[in-house]
């Protein structure tokens, strides 16, 4: 098994705003749950095209598990089985199951209805043991998106050095952004990774996001050390951008990351 390209969707995220420039993820969001659910990701679709990704990730807003339904799952499904992808994860914040059960339960059911076996987001420490009981009963694997940590073990103490059902989504250009080295931390988290973000950022301090192997994060040895590692899991591109469409920098970066592979 190699290494797969896909998208994370939430590179779309100003898309129904215009680019304006800075922007209120909260009304971002709301747009997007807010509009027509196959019609947005068919457009979305159609825009990536000449990236050839073999997958796609879906944000949960664009996805939202209040609205779908195993219908509309069939749908998106057939958009994707027609262009030869997958959905390679589903994207967000996971809540605690102790504290809501049943948003918990919706994200991992919304999962298993795109057919993808594993979320990738944020979630607390403390929401570890309630995950993973959840990750058995669904099949579904739940990676800790590093945000603030800046180091590999300050992910490692995140997901309480991981297990069968919880493991890390490495972030490149987030531990970039908090001073943190991603070539270190891939070598040390090693097989408890289980899906990468990969992301590119200007400079430390900056949240703006660049082609992959335009910025500061050392691509070729992040690739060079999941090769190590052995990972054979997604390579998800992220260009978060308010500013304009993100679109030719994922092309770009499905050409770049290709090369490397």
């Amino acid at each position: 098994m190699t290494m797969k390209i896909s998208c994370v969707s939430a590179s779309y995220v100003a898309d129904l705003l215009g680019y304006p420039g800075a922007i209120d993820w909260g009304k971002a969001m709301e747009l997007i749950i807010q509009a027509p659910l196959v019609e947005t990701i068919e457009q979305m679709l159609k825009r990536l095209a000449p990236a050839r990704l073999e997958g796609i990730e879906f944000w949960f807003p664009h996805i939202w598990p209040a609205r779908i339904t195993p219908v509309t799952a069939g749908e998106i499904l057939k958009l994707l089985y027609s262009r030869g992808m997958v959905c390679a994860a589903c994207a967000g914040g996971v809540d605690d199951p102790v504290k809501d059960p049943y948003s918990a339960a919706a994200t991992f059911q919304t999962t298993r209805l795109l057919e993808a076996s594993l979320i990738a987001g944020h979630f607390e420490p403390a929401a570890v043991p309630g995950l993973g009981k959840l990750g058995a009963k669904y099949g579904v694997l739940s990676a800790f998106e590093n945000g603030g940590e800046k180091s590999e073990l300050e992910i490692l103490a995140a997901i309480q050095g991981g297990n069968d059902w919880i493991g890390a989504n490495l972030d490149t250009g987030n531990l970039a952004t908090q001073g943190g080295d991603p070539v270190k931390a891939t070598r040390v988290l090693g097989k408890r990774i289980r899906h990468v973000h990969f992301k590119d950022v200007p400079a430390v301090g900056s949240h703006d996001c660049v082609a992959i192997g335009s910025g500061i994060v050392d691509v070729k040895g992040v690739m060079r050390e999941l090769k190590a590692c052995g990972y054979t899991g997604w390579l998800s591109i992220e260009i978060e951008t308010s500013g304009h469409d993100p679109t030719d920098e994922i092309i770009a970066s499905a050409e770049t990351i290709r090369g490397l592979l």
